[in-house]
């Protein structure tokens, strides 16, 4: 750290990101010595250091997944809905595979992680999003009042919920949305970054 002389902002994001694991600390354990250390004054001799050493509980599976996307917009490790799929399931959330095999005409509820907003000048107010979780994607058509009526979620809610009528046809499967909400997932939502209305 001192070699490098790189600032606290820096070094956090290289502890949240998992860069220090070869030192054989964890993330959470990194962060909190890498904050310490980069507020300490440097000393010419090398001191023993005064302060107890702290034991923090390791991240689960979820946060791990979580800091990867905090930090890197991605996770090496998985989807963040892959550990949350038990309660989505008890929810009767289906994944994208389960609701791209549904027929034409059913209707269905679906959650998913927003990754593309798009409204085409040609389109005629209708938006199209790609939501996606640890199976696949899930294609959405959004109509110009359906929009409006929630666009709050619609352009900001990185987790979206959708209740909607599925278009199956010629292998292409739309779900159009007839309502968005907020899922209820046990984790604060990460600030994830969709490509949204290039």
């Amino acid at each position: 750290m001192r070699r490098a002389d790189l600032g606290e902002r820096a070094l956090g994001q290289l502890a949240e990101a998992g860069a220090l694991a070869a030192f054989g600390v964890d993330r959470r354990e990194a962060l909190w010595k890498v904050t310490r250390l980069a507020r300490q004054t440097p000393i010419p001799l090398p001191l023993d250091d005064p302060e107890p050493e702290v034991e923090l509980d390791p991240l689960d599976a979820l946060s791990v997944i979580a800091w990867d996307y905090r930090t890197a917009d991605h996770s090496p490790r998985g989807h963040l809905l892959g550990p949350l799929r038990g309660h989505l399931a008890q929810q009767r959330l289906p994944t994208a595979v389960d609701l791209n095999q549904l027929r034409d005409g059913a209707r269905t509820r679906y959650v998913g992680l927003v990754i593309c907003r798009q409204r085409p000048g040609t389109a005629g107010g209708v938006v199209f999003m790609t939501l996606e979780d640890e199976t696949g994607f899930v294609n959405l058509v959004v109509w110009e009042q359906v929009f409006e009526r929630h666009r709050v979620l619609a352009k900001t809610e990185p987790f979206l919920g959708v209740t909607g009528k599925v278009q199956a046809q010629e292998g292409v499967v739309h779900l159009i949305a007839e309502h968005l909400w907020r899922p209820i997932l046990p984790l604060r939502a990460e600030r994830t970054r969709s490509r949204d209305f290039h």
